[in-house]
Parts: C-alpha cells; structure tokens; sequence
C-alpha cells in the first residue's frame, strides 16, 4: 500500500495563464483522485487537428486544466511555434508528484521511497500517452534536488519507454545531454532540436 503525503504538503507554485494557442475547453488533466500525483496533461491547439507530440518533464507542480505554469506555458508555445501541422502536446513526467521544490520532491523520495514520487499510474499513463504522440521531446533535466543514483534509475527506466515505443525523441541542442536534456522552463523558442540516440 502506497502511503501519500496529505495534498497541500508540497508547495506547487505558481499558476500563469495557458499559452493562448491552447485551445482550453479541450484540456485533459489526469490527477489521482488526492490531487498528490499528475499523471497526464493533454494540451490540444486551437484550429489544428495534427498529431500530438509529448514532453517529457521532470516532475508535475501547478499546471491543471486551468492554468499552466511556467514550464509547461513554455512547452506548449515551443511545440506550437515550432511544430505548424502539430495538434497540440501530451505532458509527461519522470515523477507524478506535484511540486514546484525540488528538493522537497527529493525529501519526499528519500521519505516514501521511488515508487511513491514516480506514482503508482504514472508508467501506464506515460505508455498509453506515447501510444497517443507523433513524437517526443525529453526535457526533464538534471537530478538537482533529487538523489542521484535513484532519479538515474528512473531516467534510464523512461529511456527504455520510449526505446520501445519507437518514436522519434528529441531534446535541446543548446544544453543538456541524453540523460540530463536541458529542462523546458529555460527553452528560447528559437532553440533547435537534436535527436536522440
């Protein structure tokens, strides 16, 4: 049995709008029935019907079907500028714990163990979301805040996902590498994307 942290016990940040290309009606949040955990978010755009493309974060904080926060408001405008015939973004997440601290989601693994942080929906979720996308941009970055050796585990554990799923992934070429790709929240909406390996 997974023991939960009561919600409210992380601090989830910031609300900002949706970006405007959002078509808002349409969103898709998935939260566990304690709001603890975000296991999916589908962003679909106004006036386009494409195929979805996914990112694939780190961990979830304040964005709802209401109101993004900065990184997914950053995502979403990155896939619509850069991405014409996309249909809008399937949000992912390393980790379905909500929480805008770091090292609060860290205090948390080390606490109640991976499986809690990583949620207990979270894989099926990420699988069937894939199954959904054209494609796939990693951008969960570093492990600051998180223990090392466990959020490794998790991110080689994502890689076989989408190895498996056999979509084109991509990252930032600015920054980042394979295992770390350059976290969304800090994307320039002109920044270019390198494939992955």
């Amino acid at each position: 049995m997974t023991k939960h942290i009561s919600p409210g016990a992380l601090r989830i940040g910031r609300t900002v709008q949706h970006a405007p290309a959002v078509d808002v009606a349409g969103i898709q949040a998935d939260f566990s029935p304690c709001r603890t955990w975000r296991y999916g978010l589908s962003l679909p755009f106004r006036e386009r019907s494409g195929p979805m493309i996914a990112v694939f974060l780190k961990n979830p904080s304040s964005a709802s079907a209401t109101a993004a926060d900065k990184t997914v408001r950053t995502a979403s405008e990155y896939v619509w500028r850069n991405f014409p015939e996309s249909g809008g973004v399937h949000i992912l997440n390393l980790f379905a714990l909500r929480g805008t601290d770091s090292q609060e989601v860290g205090k948390a693994l080390l606490e109640k163990g991976a499986a809690y942080v990583i949620g207990p929906e979270n894989d099926a979720m990420i699988q069937k979301m894939l199954a959904m996308s054209a494609a796939v941009i990693i951008a969960w970055g570093g492990h600051a805040g998180v223990p090392a050796s466990p959020y490794g585990q998790r991110v080689r554990s994502c890689l076989d996902m989408l190895a498996n799923s056999r979509l084109p992934v991509w990252r930032n070429g600015r920054k980042g590498s394979e295992n770390f790709p350059f976290h969304a929240c800090y994307w320039a909406y002109q920044d270019a994307l390198i494939a992955v390996s």
